[in-house]
């Protein structure tokens, strides 16, 4: 069976917008797909620091109530201090986080990089805390 040229040019335009079509469906799911995977990141983080920030408190407390009678009061207070700043942090980017942020996909997958620098950096902050808090006070304290 032959085609006509018209019949050829026809067929061809069909397949050339099933393809283009299932090229730009392709784009925007990838898209869509890494906009899900840096926000389950941020939350994988958030998730892991979050139980934390009991410990933060605690040895803020700690240091806190060691000042009123250490001779090193100063250094106990600062410790403290750090902690507080620790927990601070994680309080300050759980009550700005949107998890409903609206916008284009570029959009999107900008606001959740800076999100994901932001969790970073504030668990980063409170491992330190606690590692320099364990071994300023001694590795008694769970």
């Amino acid at each position: 069976m032959l085609l006509t040229r018209n019949q050829l040019m026809i067929k061809l335009l069909r397949w050339s917008y099933l393809f283009l079509w299932i090229f730009l469906w392709g784009c925007a799911s990838t898209s869509g797909n890494e906009i899900d995977l840096l926000y389950q990141e941020i939350m994988d983080v958030h998730d892991e620091v979050m139980p934390k920030m009991g410990k933060i408190r605690n040895l803020e407390k700690q240091f806190r109530s060691a000042a009123l009678t250490s001779p090193n009061a100063t250094e106990l207070m600062s410790q403290a201090e750090v902690l507080a700043s620790a927990n601070e942090a994680m309080m300050n980017w759980m009550r700005n986080f949107n998890n409903d942020f609206q916008g284009l996909d570029e959009e999107k997958k900008e606001y959740l990089l800076g999100q994901k620098k932001q969790v970073y950096q504030v668990k980063e902050l409170m491992n330190s805390s606690i590692l320099q808090s364990v071994e300023l006070m001694g590795s008694a304290i769970d």
